[in-house]
């Protein structure tokens, strides 16, 4: 009897080494994480848009839905729940089945409809857009979006989700160019891009003002075999690490 066996970058291909990437739903409890994130946090606003800083409606996140089938991708970058976060919630059903008197699969099912399983935390977005209008999709470009709620911010998560979504677009969608902007006063999320592997490709002189100072906006980008060669040595270093840990084991 045959057996299928799926690459790991297929079964895993919503995941990273922390985080999983799940779909935005047009329901009230993701339209108020995205309101969260973005709209009612002033420093999201500051770093990652040029709307003016203002506290915005929870309808105003609506607009976001609306230009969905635009982007190439939108997820939520979550966390994965926790061994004890399930642990606690197999001890609940435990519980609750024995309180109840419970034994037949169909009824412990059932139960756990009433107590989902933990799923995953959303503690960000990052998109993937391309050039406006369909017409433009030949030029095989797109520009990367991505943003951390602020209780999770400092961790690293968001160049994570960065990396994924540079492997999406580059190994998926056989993107040719990947770009995104940041501020000047954004030192944090400049750095990040550049030790990602991004290039400095130019920047709008003063075309931001921010606490009554003109700043630059910068762009950066990565080309498709700059992605390659970067991930080539990435793979090297790797295996060097696995063998150097082999021989000190010996």
């Amino acid at each position: 009897m045959s057996t299928t066996h799926y690459s790991p970058t297929l079964t895993n291909a919503w995941r990273s080494p922390r985080l999983i990437y799940r779909a935005i739903e047009d329901n009230p409890i993701d339209r108020h994480t995205l309101w969260t994130f973005f709209d009612a946090d002033p420093t999201s606003i500051a770093m990652a848009s040029l709307r003016p800083l203002n506290p915005q409606p929870l309808a105003y996140v609506q607009r976001l839905y609306e230009h969905a089938h635009t982007l190439h991708i939108r997820v939520f970058i979550c966390l994965p729940p926790s061994d004890a976060d399930i642990a606690q919630w197999e001890s609940l059903i435990q519980e609750k089945a024995a309180a109840s008197g419970l034994t037949a699969t169909l009824d412990l099912e059932k139960l756990k409809g009433e107590f989902p399983r933990p799923g995953p935390t959303p503690i960000g977005v990052v998109t993937l857009m391309p050039p406006m209008g369909t017409e433009e999709l030949h030029h095989r470009n797109a520009m990367i979006g991505v943003g951390i709620g602020a209780e999770w911010r400092g961790k690293g998560y968001g160049g994570e989700a960065v990396d994924w979504v540079l492997d999406y677009g580059f190994g998926r969608l056989g993107l040719h160019r990947i770009w995104l902007a940041a501020f000047a006063y954004n030192e944090r999320a400049c750095r990040l891009y550049r030790q990602l592997g991004f290039v400095e490709e130019g920047r709008e002189r003063e075309a931001v003002l921010y606490e009554r100072k003109w700043w630059d906006m910068l762009r950066f980008s990565m080309l498709e075999g700059e992605w390659e060669v970067l991930r080539a040595k990435q793979k090297e270093a790797a295996k060097g690490e696995k063998e150097g840990d082999g021989e000190m084991e010996e």
